[in-house]
């Protein structure tokens, strides 16, 4: 892992590809978890690293492959935006909210792990690992991209 600001780790997630597919450690945070094939890669990086919980951006195969798999190993809670708690738990979802195209469907094929339940809806506003949430309104029905900018900045 590479520190990337003050309590915030960039975490690789592929091979050979450190910034095709990105998740990071901010504070406790786990945010995002690449793709299915990523779990190892991402318990190897955190391991010294205390982890609470585990949150989505939005729910993409790209982003919550490793979702399901992290949060049972580590036992910590998985958060999603509102608007995608349905496709998070649910992951055909994620393929049928994608442009009907052969790449977004090829895509959804090899990343996409199972779903996992959401214990927290993350909404406008909300503040984790001392960021505040800033929910955008998605490319897609039913996604939502989430930003964040640091408190007391």
């Amino acid at each position: 892992m590479k520190e990337l600001a003050d309590g915030v780790w960039h975490v690789k997630c592929l091979p050979g590809l450190p910034w095709a597919i990105n998740a990071y450690l901010a504070g406790d945070v786990l945010i995002d978890a690449g793709c299915r094939q990523s779990t190892g890669r991402i318990l190897r990086q955190l391991e010294g690293h205390e982890v609470t919980a585990h949150a989505l951006t939005h729910a993409h195969p790209d982003h919550q492959g490793a979702s399901h798999d992290v949060c049972e190993r580590l036992g910590i809670p998985f958060w999603c935006p509102e608007l995608d708690v349905p496709a998070a738990e649910d992951p055909k979802l994620i393929d049928e909210r994608q442009p009907d195209h052969f790449i977004s469907h090829f895509f959804w094929r090899i990343f996409h792990g199972p779903g996992h339940k959401v214990d927290r809806a993350i909404t406008e506003g909300d503040e984790i690992a001392g960021f505040q949430v800033s929910i955008h309104r998605g490319t897609r029905p039913g996604t939502s991209p989430t930003g964040a900018s640091r408190t007391g900045c």
